[in-house]
């Protein structure tokens, strides 16, 4: 059980530190591009302001512009600024191509394709992605500046940065910090686990004393218990004892307490040894089929009390290699509950089957007709000393430890237990034994 509760609690600080780790590494990556972006937007813009005022002033001078018109010029400028990382395209107004200073490799068809699709808006930066022949990437910076002197339109001017190298970066960055990440989850487990173990060791000892004191008051409180039960009916049995009617009463009253009261020291007793890992099993093979009908004789009389009919159904031919006292004792537990709490001339059915979602495993399922359960209390009536109708249960002899002592059983099988419930339609608790 302390196992369990340290791996959830592993689990629960890693998952946190998990969390954490995912929630930094989010936001720093975010952050850096975000900040990135915004610098670079800023810096691409400025420069296409600065281009398109000075390519402004060079169109205004027509010793530039006769210049410009001779194709061996253009060319010769466009092969000395071949492959940078920061380019521009000046278009006159009817978008004939003056200048440039393009870029590197396979950039340039993109850029232009862009450029004749553009539609963003004139001052205003934005980035661009490629998807390069090689399958990579491309991060390009690109932003349009008209050239205006006065009410007449020049020419636009294109510029653009290539920031395939910055985001490529970032790229190796976020690596490093998953890789990170994954080292420090593994230590937080570690120090997790170390820690979770060090935080039940009171609680551990705490507990161990609990069960050392309950194992011991149930065996110290069997034999007086034996002994009032034997005096009751001593005096019950004495033929020549002169006790009124109201004695009689009381000593049938008592009978009953110390009856209740012996049941309630040995289920104590049955969990305290099962909590200390004791519980000595003792497996053959029987049908669950004729253990089943043994039981619905034995609880008979019970079910007539409350003209309950009892009945079993499925495969008789499925048997188990299992401790067949603690199954009888699973079956008389869950039976005589269907039975309390099933109304008068209701019905309790017992139903045997393989279980075919499972490999060599056999299901028992035992439906009632009863008052049911609500979902609330559908995960804590195996809990010891839990009880749905508390005023009822007491009423009817109940302390709370049937299921807990239903679900021992079970676990010490290896197998489970689950309960489907509507209520004021009745429940089915539905029982997955292993078959071997």
């Amino acid at each position: 059980m302390f196992t369990k509760i340290r791996n959830r609690m592993t689990i629960l600080y890693s998952a946190i530190m998990v969390i954490f780790l995912l929630s930094f590494i989010f936001v720093s990556y975010t952050g850096v591009t975000w900040v990135l972006y915004l610098e670079e937007q800023r810096d691409v813009q400025a420069l296409a302001e600065e281009e398109a005022r000075k390519h402004t002033a060079i169109l205004t001078q027509a010793e530039i512009l006769s210049i410009f018109s001779q194709p061996e010029s253009q060319q010769a400028n466009a092969e000395s600024n071949d492959g940078q990382e920061i380019f521009y395209y000046v278009f006159d107004a009817q978008g004939n191509q003056l200048l440039q200073v393009e870029p590197a490799g396979e950039l340039r068809r993109y850029a232009l394709d862009t450029i004749q699709n553009w539609q963003d808006e004139d001052g205003v930066a934005s980035l661009k992605r490629f998807r390069l022949a090689n399958g990579e990437l491309a991060f390009v910076m690109m932003c349009s500046k008209k050239m205006v002197q006065g009410n007449q339109l020049l020419g636009t001017v294109f510029v653009g940065e290539d920031l395939t190298n910055y985001y490529q970066m970032l790229e190796s960055l976020l690596m490093v910090l998953a890789g990170v990440a994954v080292i420090f989850c593994l230590i937080a487990a570690f120090l997790g686990h170390l820690l979770a173990g060090r935080a039940i060791i009171p609680i551990n000892q705490s507990f161990m004393r609990q069960r050392e004191f309950t194992a011991d008051a149930s065996h110290e409180l069997r034999t007086p218990l034996s002994v009032l039960m034997t005096s009751v009916d001593a005096l019950q049995a004495d033929d020549d004892s002169r006790l009124s009617s109201f004695s009689r009463q009381v000593l049938s009253d008592m009978r009953s307490e110390v009856k209740r009261m012996s049941k309630l020291v040995s289920d104590l007793l049955i969990l305290a040894r099962a909590d200390a890992g004791v519980t000595t099993m003792n497996r053959e093979k029987f049908s669950l089929y004729d253990i089943t009908e043994q039981v619905l004789r034995l609880l008979q009389p019970v079910a007539l009390e409350k003209a309950v009919k009892l009945s079993v159904d499925g495969n008789d031919n499925i048997s188990v290699y299992a401790d067949k006292e603690r199954i009888k004792q699973l079956l008389l537990i869950l039976v005589d509950n269907a039975i309390k709490y099933s109304a008068d001339g209701g019905s309790v059915i017992v139903l045997i089957e393989l279980a075919l979602d499972l490999k060599q495993a056999a299901r028992i399922t035992v439906k009632d007709s009863g008052v049911g359960i609500a979902k609330d209390d559908q995960q804590l009536i195996f809990e010891r000393f839990y009880r749905v109708d508390k005023v009822r249960s007491r009423e009817q002899g109940g302390s709370g430890l049937g299921l807990a002592i239903a679900n021992r059983i079970i676990e010490s099988h290896g197998g489970s237990i689950k309960v489907e419930s509507t209520p004021g339609v009745g429940s089915s608790f539905i029982i997955t034994l292993p078959m071997q």
